[in-house]
Formats: C-alpha cells, structure tokens, sequence
C-alpha cells in the first residue's frame, strides 16, 4: 500500500473548495481551535443543549457548523466512513482547527465490552484504504498522539483504553475475520478512526476519538443494541464526560 502514499502537493486544496462554494474569504471562513465531530444529529442536538450557540454562518452553504457560545469549541456532522472524516478535518483545519474529538460508534467484538460501553481509542488497525493515502510507513497500526492526555481520566470516568479494528467494509466483517481480531486484542469494529488518526498524524493535529458501543458480534451473530436504554445512557455519560472536561465551555 506504500504506493498510495505520494509527497507532492494536491491539485484540489481544502481551503480552495470551501471558498469556491462558501464564497466567502479565508478570514470570514475562520475557526476557533477545537471541534467535536459526530454521525447523528441527536448527538449534535445533545451536545448543544443547556448552552448558548449559533450557527457559523460563513459555512451554512456548505458544513453545517455550530460554535459553542463563549468557548473556543464547534460542532458539527460527518457523514460515516473514513474518507467523509478525513474530508471534513482537512476542510476545518484550513481555517484554524487544531483539536478533534470523534464522537463515533463501534460494534464490540471483545468477550467483556457491552452496549452502552464508552471506549477512548488509543489507536487502530488499519484496514481501511484512506490511511495508506496520508501516511508513508505500512505500520499496522495508527495510534492518537493525544491519548496519553486524556487515558486518566478517561479511566476515572469507567472509560476504556481501547484498540480498534477499522474496516470499510461494513458487510465483510466476517466471522473469520472477527474472531482473528479479537484474538489480536481488539475491542471493538468501526469505520473511521484508522482514517481520522492518519489525517490528524499526518497534519500535526490533535486528535482523540471516543467510541459509543451501539451493537456485539457474537458467535456468528449480530446482536444490534441502539434502542437499549443502556446505549441511550452511554450517550449520556459521554456528554456529562465532555462537559466535566470543559470541552464543551
């Protein structure tokens, strides 16, 4: 995969699409230092509510954007899948974002992860295609250089330490291949954070992805837990983490 990896710059260049389809300038389009990325919009809604915030209105005509009122923090939406991710913190990074907090699901595969579990990804496997685009080793793994920061209180707060399993092939998540990776010491399967970590080692970013458990592959058996009240309060003490953090201030 080494060959995917190329030094030269590229032709379409992150700032220049957002202007091209904003029309705005570069220092209208500007962004304060951290952003918290998630899939659903429940969570974006969650996130926001109980403060004062507003829309970025220089992105409306392209990203939806919410800066978090008195604080240095936006929110925002991703489409699923490593290359929307790795799309998305090119574009903010552009215009000033320095910190990235994924807010992203994952199915546990590890004998002792349950619906409603909170995992911080220490790194990822990569089996995803993107990552090999940014990164020039073929390591197996892409790990977070912002984990270490956070893994103390990410265990104060029942949080766990986590290696994730990345594949973009959402229906060829075999058993085969589910039962060598948890073997290997994963924790649980998802789509982007081998991507999300690539993008963010490669542009020097910060970059720390927190995982919802939202369903288990079980014994060749897909065990879904997103109307589970126990997933709902996952949700939950993500938020109430982030909020102690004072990420969302």
């Amino acid at each position: 995969m080494s060959s995917l990896f190329d030094t030269s710059p590229p032709v379409i260049k992150p700032a220049d699409i957002v202007r091209t389809f904003t029309g705005k300038s570069q220092e209208d389009l500007q962004l304060p230092r951290r952003a918290i990325i998630t899939f659903n919009a429940g969570d974006v809604k969650a996130l926001l509510t109980g403060g004062c915030q507003k829309p970025v209105k220089a992105w409306e005509n392209f990203r939806t954007l919410f800066r978090i009122a008195q604080s240095n923090t936006i929110v925002t939406r991703s489409f699923f899948g490593g290359p929307n991710i790795a799309a998305l913190v090119e574009e903010l990074s552009a215009f000033g974002v320095r910190e990235f907090l994924l807010w992203g699901y994952c199915g546990g595969i590890a004998d002792d992860i349950s619906i409603g579990d909170l995992l911080i990804a220490e790194g990822a496997l990569r089996q995803d295609g993107l990552s090999y685009h940014y990164l020039s080793d073929n390591d197996d793994f892409v790990y977070s250089s912002w984990f270490p920061k956070w893994r103390k209180a990410a265990i104060a707060s029942q949080i766990i330490p986590s290696l994730i399993w990345s594949c973009d092939a959402l229906y060829r998540e075999t058993r085969k291949k589910i039962n060598l990776h948890k073997k290997m010491g994963m924790h649980a399967v998802e789509m982007e954070v081998a991507s999300f970590y690539a993008v963010c080692k490669a542009k020097r970013l910060k970059g720390i992805a927190f995982l919802v458990v939202s369903d288990l592959l079980r014994k060749d058996k897909w065990k879904p837990g997103f109307s589970k009240e126990s997933f709902k309060k996952g949700a939950r003490r993500l938020k109430e983490f982030l909020l102690e953090q004072g990420i969302l201030r």
